[in-house]
């Protein structure tokens, strides 16, 4: 159902138009100096997967993300928050795979598993807009850049109750990812906050596949931030 929902057109054209109205603002000459700049250091969870096409089987996977972040100030109500991340994404899969051969539906007992970690370098790019004193909100564009992929597979012998075992590991070749972010914050104290985010893919996964078959990186994310003033 989520994979069918990011698929509309509606939903990519907010998502673009996300991204695009941050960009220009950056990007456009402006005779607002910034007035304050402060860094800070963020760490959290993010709850992620494939969604779009061909992605039967797959669930969520848990994991986490840290790094540092730069905020700049451009009025009481308007900053500038370039960040730098580790964030370790990537999906869960599982299937049947006795219901595979005997070609039935199956059940919840499912004898294959895949636990795979996609690592990447991301830089969201975003704008902060201060709502009151208490949260803000926040959304632009953020790119990724895949380090490598670990990937874990189990299979399980329900006859004779052995688990066979792998694990592997590729380079990821620096490979773009690009999309939209989208979240609010939570000010604790004057230094500390919380912000949950959501951020989707813009890039298929599956070019060269056909124009009708797309699936895309999606992640969802709690952060804990540490501002130095």
């Amino acid at each position: 159902m989520l994979g069918l929902i990011f698929k509309k057109n509606s939903c990519k054209k907010i998502l673009l138009n996300a991204f695009l109205a941050v960009t220009l603002f950056v990007l456009a000459p402006k005779e607002i100096a910034a007035q304050e700049a402060h860094f800070g250091l963020k760490g959290g969870l993010n709850y992620s997967s494939i969604v779009g096409d061909l992605t039967n089987g797959m669930k969520f996977r848990l994991s986490g993300h840290g790094g540092i972040f730069l905020e700049v100030d451009f009025s009481n109500k308007f900053s500038l928050r370039p960040e730098l991340l580790y964030s370790s994404q990537g999906f869960q899969y599982s299937t049947d795979l006795n219901a595979i051969e005997n070609q039935s539906s199956g059940g919840d007992q499912n004898d294959y598993r895949s636990n795979v970690q996609l690592n990447f370098l991301t830089i969201p790019i975003l704008g902060k807009f201060e709502m009151n004193e208490n949260y803000w909100l926040e959304f632009g564009p953020q790119f990724g850049f895949l380090l490598n992929q670990v990937t874990k597979n189990k299979n399980l012998d329900e006859l004779d109750g052995a688990n066979a075992t792998s694990k592997s590991k590729i380079s990821g070749d620096f490979q773009l990812d690009y999309g939209a972010a989208v979240g609010v914050g939570f000010v604790l104290t004057e230094q500390l906050s919380v912000a949950p985010r959501f951020y989707i893919g813009l890039r298929n996964r599956l070019n060269g596949l056909g124009d009708n078959i797309q699936n895309y990186n999606a992640s969802i994310q709690l952060s804990v931030n540490y501002l130095f003033r």
